[in-house]
């Protein structure tokens, strides 16, 4: 009896990645051909613009002064940094750069983005002035374009919104290879997905809420990936997250091996967590009201669990080698198979970076960055384990250390 649990449980796990992987791949195919662009409207929403920020003075005015460079009436938008718990500089930069300061500090007030942002969130509500939020890193920069974007958008209806995220920094090689991965991310992820009506995912920073939205749900206040976080809660609730392709945001890559460590273990912590506390809730959606994008969310998410999933799956498989293998079987009996398969492993790996190069414009040397991703992928499972032995408390701040501007962007 538990040799046939153990063997059932094999197949299942490989079952599992198999057609996920396949869900993924054929739902990218949509990335090849554009979106529609929307009409510009008339009217214009008021916009209130929030930059979380812990010491980061040496950023900080960047930001801001891409920030106030949008081509938008500026009366219609304000900027306010949320400076939590700073002890450097970064508060008086940022009000010398023209935001409005919010000091999230003092006696039994604690430290944390998430925190940060509901206290700041709640406060700016209670004026009543804006129609939506914006939200911000202290080391991200906005196109001049990103409003007028996003006004569109929310003209539309559409009430939860991320923005289309770049680098903004690629002097290295291991910020080119994670450039290139935003390139192909937003192509073959994000762009298929906002076409075929699904959510789009989450980054911390070019996202777009409406106030009735910001009211609703607030920003949690332990998860090291509150964006994650957000927007699983939201997708469980029916709120649809769109892609905006015509909003750019800029992002800060690590450019050391410890920052890209430090940064991906938070992350990794922060998807445990997350999907600790909505898988169950978005499988349950998905099944029970036949939510197409709850589906996909809990899919996401169950990612989280992918190597402890292979790891099993492949113990289970070594220890009974002579049983019945499904996918071996289908492999080695289905006419085609093995081509099939030989074929679409190579789509991701070949076909994809070429296209990010002609659909994308990408430079020559992020193709070429691009094939060295397999090199941090050797990474993901030591990342995995130490996001496991973490607590949920450990924030592991990067550095910011990129000193690019908008101006250095954008003509």
């Amino acid at each position: 009896m538990g040799k046939i649990i153990a063997v059932t449980a094999a197949n299942l796990a490989q079952v599992f990645l198999f057609l996920t992987g396949m869900f993924y791949l054929l739902l990218s195919f949509r990335g090849f051909w554009r979106l529609k662009k929307l009409p510009r409207p008339a009217g214009r929403s008021r916009f209130a613009l929030l930059v979380a920020a812990y010491n980061e003075e040496g950023v900080i005015g960047l930001a801001v002064e891409s920030l106030a460079r949008l081509d938008y009436p500026r009366e219609l938008f304000e900027i306010f940094v949320v400076a939590d718990h700073c002890t450097d500089a970064t508060a008086a930069r940022a009000s010398a750069a023209g935001a409005r300061v919010l000091d999230h500090s003092g006696p039994g007030i604690k430290a944390g983005k998430g925190r940060a942002l509901k206290w700041a969130t709640s406060r700016i509500l209670a004026e009543g002035r804006y129609d939506a939020f914006c939200y911000f890193d202290a080391d991200s920069l906005a196109h001049p374009g990103f409003l007028q974007a996003m006004n569109a958008h929310l003209a539309a209806g559409e009430q939860a919104i991320q923005g289309r995220q770049l680098a903004k920094n690629t002097g290295n090689l291991l910020a080119r290879i994670l450039a290139a991965g935003h390139l192909v991310s937003n192509r073959f992820f994000q762009l298929p997905k906002q076409a075929l009506g699904l959510s789009a995912t989450l980054h911390g920073k070019g996202m777009c809420f409406t106030t009735a939205v910001a009211e609703k749900f607030h920003w949690d206040e332990t998860c090291l990936t509150e964006d994650l976080e957000m927007q699983m809660r939201l997708i469980r609730h029916g709120v649809r997250i769109t892609w905006a392709q015509d909003a750019v945001v800029y992002d800060e890559e690590p450019e050391t091996l410890r920052q890209y460590l430090c940064r991906t273990i938070r992350w990794t912590r922060g998807s445990l967590d997350t999907a600790r506390r909505h898988l169950p809730g978005l499988c349950a959606r998905a099944l029970g009201r036949g939510d197409a994008r709850a589906f996909e969310g809990a899919l996401y998410s169950a990612q989280t669990y992918r190597f402890a999933i292979v790891a099993a799956g492949a113990a289970l498989v070594w220890l009974n080698h002579d049983s019945f293998n499904l996918v071996v079987w289908f492999y080695h009996r289905l006419p085609g198979a093995e081509l099939t398969v030989k074929v679409l492993s190579l789509v991701p790996l070949l076909l994809y970076p070429a296209a990010a190069l002609l659909l994308e414009r990408a430079r020559p040397d992020l193709l070429l960055a691009y094939f060295l991703q397999p090199a941090l992928g050797l990474l993901r499972l030591p990342v995995f384990v130490a996001g496991v032995l973490r607590g949920t408390d450990f924030w592991g701040r990067t550095e910011h250390t990129s000193r690019v501007g908008i101006a250095d962007l954008v003509e």
